[in-house]
């Protein structure tokens, strides 16, 4: 019969002569998930995304090959419903008062918009070199008529100026808005991120690690260690109340 997951990181743990405190001082993953883990029992487990993290954080820790042993599990549970999704306080579509950027604000990057203001004069502007442009192509013309004038009796004469040509209204690109995430830790946290529908991070933060995500859409993110991170979506700090495990999605 071929060995449980739990089989074979128990017994590489043994191998190291190692207990579950030690282990979970060195993993920073609570000893009664290790034991769950080592039992076979993933339902005792925060989820199914933070069991493959404990699974591939643990054995890499012992020595294993951490991603096999993830596959390992996904072909013995294939068929297999999970039950234990419940225990895990989910919040779908939080509800932020994130300010998103006036176009009169100056940001900076790629959510630059030309100030009001700025953009006024820069067409001042070019409307006065439009007109200083044709009053000087037209300067020639008026000294011909001018000695033309002197040199013949007085006629009545009309005048023609040509009228300057406007200037041409600058058009500002306004850059596409993304939905930005950046998370700073200060202890220990399981971490992971999808972007769109697409899984783009997975991982244990240790204290100071920082970590930048955009999407067009939505990002879905699973915290394994809610207190124990800072988290700024759109340049905003965001705070989230409670303990444990996670998971938030932000939207645009």
């Amino acid at each position: 019969m071929e060995e449980t997951v739990g089989t074979i990181l128990r017994g590489a743990r043994l191998e190291k002569n190692l207990s579950l405190e030690e282990c979970e001082k060195s993993t920073a993953i609570r000893a009664r998930y290790l034991q769950a883990v080592e039992n076979d029992e993933y339902d005792k487990t925060p989820g199914e995304v933070f069991l493959k993290g404990i699974i591939r954080t643990y054995g890499n820790f012992l020595g294993l090959d951490g991603l096999e042993l993830v596959n390992h599990y996904k072909s013995s549970v294939l068929g297999k419903a999970r039950t234990n999704e419940d225990n895990i306080r989910k919040v779908d579509n939080v509800k932020m008062n994130i300010q998103l950027k006036d176009k009169r604000d100056i940001g900076s990057g790629r959510d630059f918009v030309m100030p009001a203001v700025q953009f006024k004069q820069i067409v001042a502007g070019l409307l006065l070199l439009g007109i200083l442009a044709a009053g000087y192509f037209a300067m020639p013309q008026i000294i011909d008529f001018a000695n033309t004038w002197n040199s013949k009796p007085a006629e009545n004469v009309a005048v023609v100026v040509p009228e300057p040509k406007p200037a041409e209204p600058v058009v500002v690109q306004q850059p596409s808005e993304e939905l930005t995430l950046n998370v700073e830790a200060f202890g220990d946290c399981w971490l992971e991120v999808r972007s769109d529908g697409q899984d783009v991070y997975a991982g244990m933060l240790r204290s100071g690690d920082k970590k930048d995500f955009a999407a067009k859409e939505n990002l879905v993110v699973k915290y394994g260690n809610m207190q124990a991170v800072k988290v700024i979506v759109k340049g905003q700090p965001v705070d989230h109340e409670g303990e444990g495990v996670f998971v938030h999605t932000y939207t645009k």
